[in-house]
């Protein structure tokens, strides 16, 4: 069987090209790109190859044509290929933790430039150097420029939860971008990247010739593996996959698909596989968390740290472009934060509303967002799927006393520092008691509507339908009360299963659950 060798941890399009690793080909993108204008924006989650794009742009106006033999722009783009200056800038490499952070990181880079190009007389602020940087390199090389910019947004997503030092930033990366307005005419083409795009608070306000791409449905599949490009670059590896798990090829497709795929990046509904987690998952022949072990954005958890929103109300959620657009440092519901990082995607587009719905990509994402959000409560030394493993045979074995008791020592062990978010906020527990329902991996129905109202919970399983009730700070009768007062159990009654009726009351003074009861 041919052996493929996967570029897990490599982001540079040179060294994949020379060293022989699979290369997804989106230079037919690229082609299209530099003939179509000339700055660009482009948003996706991270890991998502965004870094790999900017590296391969790059390396094609830097003229290295023997790398692209073979790829769609080589073909494109028969005659000869014209040499450009590059300046590419990576924000993601530093630490933003202080005023003078991004300061001296600009200034450390816009120092290497200017050494490049023998400017010795400094001009004495960082848009101007960076105008002399652009006019050097202009015309040292005898053509116009070519600016790349990696992450734009790091330093602003490593002050969301400083307004202060927040717009310090955004005020100074407001005069450095701004310099590519003023700096048109000497710019060949110029593309930035990045995670989030604050909107209302936007650092590119004066630059009104920047194309947003990220909605587009022409370059939705610029990052990522489409299922054509699965086949056509990952059989092999897909075949060994299949072989070490004793799976069929088709039955290995699906699991694949079941885990990783599910992205959609326009109203185009192209679906796009995480490429980190397929890489992973052919170079190590085994189907894993892998993106979301890679951590969860500060940014993400941070926000989920301050809000109020109810997370079950996330997937199947509808918003405006507008709203997935734009991010704002004030903002309190997480929804266009969830999906420029990655844990929601389109799942469906009106357009006679011009409304989205979104929804998790796929079950890697589901539960992965999940495990991490019910991280940020977890007892120490607790881990959050050992807890739901706990929960589920209790469930599945009919024996609610023992799901109510394991739950609430659970909640009893949740530092009184994490705790104390419960006096802040209404829905705390139920923002854990959704994470936990939902990663035991059960019939689970959160929020289940029935004609007089929302049962919190539904869970079904082989043998058992409990309805489930929970009370901040009420009784356990409160709960039990309200399931029989609005017939809550009636859905279920010619159902053979045999139900059980769970009334929960929380308690803020104590943390964890004060009263219980189980009919």
């Amino acid at each position: 069987m041919e052996e493929q060798r996967y570029p897990v941890s490599q982001a540079d399009f040179e060294t994949i090209r020379e060293r022989g690793f699979v290369y997804v080909d989106k230079t037919e993108y690229i082609h299209r790109l530099v003939s179509d204008g000339v700055f660009y924006f482009l948003g996706r989650p991270r890991r998502f190859g965004k870094s790999l794009l900017i590296s391969t742009i790059k390396a094609y106006f830097e003229g290295k044509r023997n790398l692209f033999k073979g790829l769609a722009i080589d073909m494109l783009q028969p005659g000869e290929w014209k040499v450009r200056p590059v300046l590419r800038l990576d924000l993601s490499a530093d630490i933003y933790n202080e005023r003078d952070s991004l300061v001296n990181a600009l200034s450390s880079i816009l120092s290497r430039w200017e050494k490049e190009c023998g400017i010795r007389e400094l001009k004495p602020t960082l848009p101007k150097r960076f105008e002399d940087v652009i006019l050097a390199m202009e015309e040292s090389h005898g053509s116009k420029v070519v600016i790349l910019i990696d992450e734009y947004d790091s330093p602003l997503s490593a002050a969301i939860d400083k307004p202060e030092l927040f717009e310090h930033y955004r005020d100074q990366l407001h005069g450095f971008y701004s310099v590519l307005k003023a700096m048109e005419s000497h710019i060949q083409f110029c593309m930035l990247t990045g995670v989030t795009k604050f909107g209302k608070v936007s650092v590119f306000s004066g630059l009104n010739n920047l194309n947003d791409i990220t909605l587009d449905n022409r370059y939705a599949g610029i990052c990522g593996i489409t299922e054509t490009e699965l086949h056509e670059c990952f059989d092999p590896g897909i075949a060994r996959l299949a072989e070490e798990e004793d799976w069929s090829i088709p039955e290995t497709y699906d699991m694949l698909r079941h885990s990783y795929d599910g992205y959609h990046f326009s109203r185009k509904m192209l679906d796009i596989y995480n490429p980190y987690s397929v890489l992973n998952a052919l170079d190590r022949s085994e189907i894993k968390s892998y993106w979301n072990s890679s951590g969860i954005p500060t940014l993400l958890t941070k926000m989920l740290r301050d809000t109020d929103y109810r997370l079950e109300g996330l997937d199947g959620s509808q918003v405006s472009e507008e709203t997935l657009d734009n991010l704002s440092v004030y903002q309190k519901n997480p929804v266009s934060l969830f999906f420029q990082t990655g844990y929601l995607t389109i799942k469906a587009y009106d357009r006679d509303l011009k409304m989205y719905t979104l929804g998790y990509p796929n079950r890697e994402v589901e539960r992965g967002i999940l495990s991490n959000i019910l991280g940020l409560y977890m007892p120490e030394g607790e881990d959050a799927n050992t807890t739901a493993r706990k929960l589920r045979e209790c469930l599945r074995k009919g024996d609610p006393e023992r799901f109510v008791a394991e739950l609430k020592a659970y909640l009893s062990g949740i530092p009184s520092k994490l705790r104390a978010k419960a006096g802040k906020y209404e829905n705390y527990y139920h923002t854990v008691f959704y994470c936990i329902l939902s990663l035991i991996g059960l019939d689970i129905d959160v929020e289940y509507n029935t004609s007089e109202g929302f049962i919190d919970a539904v869970v079904k399983t082989r043998d058992y339908i409990y309805v489930i009730e929970l009370k901040l700070n009420g009784t356990a009768e409160d709960a039990m009360r309200q399931i029989e007062e609005k017939h809550y159990a009636s859905p279920f009654a010619t159902d053979v299963r045999r139900l059980y009726r769970l009334g929960i009351g929380f308690s803020k003074a104590t943390g964890t659950v004060d009263s219980s009861l189980v009919e």
